[in-house]
């Protein structure tokens, strides 16, 4: 051999050669002896096992997780219950041991040893809470390499499968991220609502109420908003509406949900809804500006648009055509969901290449999974 794997000197060389040699000859003596009704993948996994990676996103409904392989197989695919890192912290190594358990065992490979694993979650962002996140499941020997991300990181690497692009997340709050084609991480926006979260259901809903009360009291223009929410909350007046919204019970994501009432006002063509979805399709513009400004890009530039608020993208694109020069950007669906992209930056983490040919199998072994979970 040109290159021993086992050390130096002739010796180790022949050694490896030799061991390589008759694991070759068993493989080939058992793939003529096994009966028809055993798998290729059986069999690959027995005699030259390829590598395992995992991948975890810590959601607010749940905590998901996959395993694949190098090959592009998606082996197993499962969900627990939620195990939100801000929550947990320093306890998040169970949840996710115990998921990465169920997941190896789906898989029949309960004994098999997993080259590297990615967590993703809320509040993983700054590197002090990746290194709890990553020294709590690195106690939990899931796997070779821990990596410990934000969950905005995993659904930008799952959306172009850790290709470039720029996402924005417009649910609750709002942020985008995007990677260049140098790889480097731009992020704009994600500040939470104390400090600017233009272009999030909270926003929108926020500035509805705001209008709605301006109507009741003369300080700003006649909207159907008024009523539509006197209706929404059961009261005779828009003015009876604060010791609801003041309540500990209404929180954020009890201000999100408000943000479809605001969609049906505009579409029904009330002047004051139209103007709250129009600045808030342009705030989505803006970031999305902010992070192109930070990036040497190649047009068109890849976009994804994730999140609730973007399920009513049609009333949303005019006013974030109104920042941003249409013809530069390629809007496109995520590739992949965010847990296969926690798996892609575990993957990345340990040096895999993640070319065309394996995406693609990617692709077809997860939509073949995802038609029998």
């Amino acid at each position: 051999m040109g290159k021993s794997f086992a050390g130096s000197g002739s010796e180790n060389s022949y050694s490896y050669s030799y061991s390589y040699s008759y694991s070759l000859l068993n493989f080939v003596k058992a793939s003529k002896s096994m009966s028809k009704g055993k798998s290729k993948r059986e069999l690959t996994r027995r005699f030259m096992s390829p590598k395992y990676f995992l991948g975890f996103d810590g959601g607010g409904t749940h905590l998901r997780g996959c395993l694949i392989d190098e090959n592009g197989d998606v082996l197993a695919v499962a969900a627990h219950p939620p195990a939100s890192f801000p929550k947990l912290r320093e306890k998040i190594g169970e949840p996710v041991a115990a998921l990465a358990s169920e997941l190896q065992s789906r898989a029949g490979l309960s004994n098999a040893t997993i080259v590297a694993a990615g967590f993703c979650s809320t509040g993983v962002g700054r590197p002090a809470d990746r290194e709890i996140a990553e020294r709590a499941l690195n106690q939990k020997k899931i796997a070779q390499k821990i990596i410990a991300e934000s969950d905005a990181l995993a659904a930008l690497t799952g959306a172009f499968g850790g290709g470039p692009g720029i996402i924005v997340i417009a649910g609750t709050g709002v942020i985008c991220f995007g990677r260049a084609p140098n790889g480097e991480i731009i992020r704009a926006g994600g500040w939470g609502f104390l400090l600017g979260d233009e272009g999030s259901g909270f926003a929108v809903a926020q500035a509805a109420l705001i209008a709605a009360l301006k109507d009741w009291d003369g300080r700003g223009p006649k909207t159907t908003l008024r009523p539509v929410f006197e209706n929404h909350f059961n009261v005779a007046g828009i003015d009876l509406i604060i010791s609801q919204i003041y309540s500990p019970d209404f929180d954020r994501g009890k201000f999100a949900e408000l943000a479809p009432l605001v969609f049906d006002a505009a579409e029904q063509s009330d002047e004051v809804a139209k103007g709250i979805i129009r600045n808030t399709g342009r705030a989505h513009g803006h970031l999305i500006r902010a992070a192109v400004k930070r990036g040497h890009w190649q047009t068109p530039v890849p976009l994804a648009l994730i999140g609730n608020l973007f399920r009513r993208r049609d009333v949303l694109l005019p006013g974030l055509w109104e920042v941003l020069p249409e013809k530069d950007f390629y809007v496109m669906a995520p590739r992949f969901e965010p847990v296969i992209g926690a798996a892609l930056l575990a993957m990345m983490a340990a040096g895999a290449a993640l070319n065309e040919e394996f995406l693609g199998k990617l692709e077809r072994s997860w939509q073949v999974k995802m038609k029998h979970v």
